[in-house]
């Protein structure tokens, strides 16, 4: 089981006994106001951890195909969010980072944190070549987030793949292995 530590957090794969914790996490509305989904329930968190779970063993079998993690505080040892790298939907030969937290533990630096672990994590153990994000105009936390570690703002999304619409009109970061080289000396 992978896990990432960080001065406050620890990422970690995805158990089936964190779905009450994870559900509680998620329990907050303003969480899903840029996601395209709702607000899930214990038995929709229970099929996504085992989601989770079985496409971490594929990693192994057929090579990364994504992941995403847990985040935990240290202290206390509470999942107060996720976060991974996946391909992106519209062009699936990229990856993208995501991630999510919970309203509780927002404004405080933890999503930062996390992304910066995990956008490491993908250019040196992944070696992945570029690393981007989708992200909706108006969400100017996971803009913010995005920019303070060192991704750079490319266009807006105009055109995607059928089933995709829900990406259109979005911002498009991306960060080169190259860049965060030159920025993470």
């Amino acid at each position: 089981m992978m896990e990432i530590s960080t001065k406050r957090l620890i990422l970690s794969h995805f158990k089936i006994e964190f779905a009450e914790e994870f559900t509680q996490a998620l329990s907050h509305p303003e969480i899903f106001e840029f996601l395209p989904e709702d607000v899930p329930t214990l038995d929709d968190i229970k099929n996504i951890i085992s989601w989770f779970i079985d496409r971490d063993l594929r990693n192994k079998k057929e090579g990364f195909i994504g992941t995403n993690l847990a985040i935990r505080k240290k202290a206390g040892n509470t999942i107060i969010g996720w976060c991974g790298i996946q391909p992106f939907e519209p062009m699936p030969e990229k990856k993208e980072i995501f991630y999510g937290l919970s309203p509780d533990y927002w404004h405080r630096g933890y999503m930062t944190e996390a992304a910066n672990a995990v956008l490491k994590y993908g250019f040196e153990n992944l070696n992945l070549n570029e690393i981007v994000a989708g992200v909706k105009p108006e969400n100017r936390a996971s803009i913010s987030v995005l920019e303070r570690i060192g991704f750079n703002f490319q266009s807006i999304i105009h055109s995607v793949p059928e089933g995709s619409e829900f990406y259109l009109n979005e911002r498009f970061y991306s960060m080169t292995r190259e860049q965060f080289l030159t920025q993470h000396v």
